[in-house]
């Protein structure tokens, strides 16, 4: 579990670094909020390496990325493309939050299992 983890941490660290790429390339609105998202991810990941989280906080973020996923796929004008195109950012940010969706969860299903065989 902690490779996967580790994998993670490396990964939402790149995802934020490329976010600042995403801000120059096609001038993302409130980059502010995309970086914050894969960089709390990141650091819900490291903090993982070392230490179990609450569920609660691995779903909750789940449920969250989930539901603005949704929101943001109302965005996508489909006609115009889905991935990299400037004008039309909701498909790459759908696609962000699914990884952070299925990437919480998972870390929620595979970890409540180790903190029940503690108690």
């Amino acid at each position: 579990m902690k490779l996967f983890c580790i994998i993670g941490t490396l990964l939402f660290s790149l995802f934020s670094y490329w976010q600042l790429n995403d801000l120059d390339q096609y001038g993302t609105n409130l980059w502010q909020g995309w970086l914050f998202t894969y960089a709390l991810t990141a650091l819900a990941c490291f903090i993982s390496i070392f230490k179990k989280l609450s569920t609660w906080i691995y779903s909750g973020g789940a449920i969250l990325a989930l539901a603005h996923a949704c929101l943001r796929l109302l965005a996508i004008q489909m006609e115009r493309g889905i991935f990299f195109v400037p004008d039309n950012p909701a498909g790459n940010e759908t696609g962000g939050l699914l990884i952070v969706a299925v990437w919480l969860g998972a870390l929620a299903f595979k970890l409540k299992p180790m903190r029940a065989a503690n108690l």
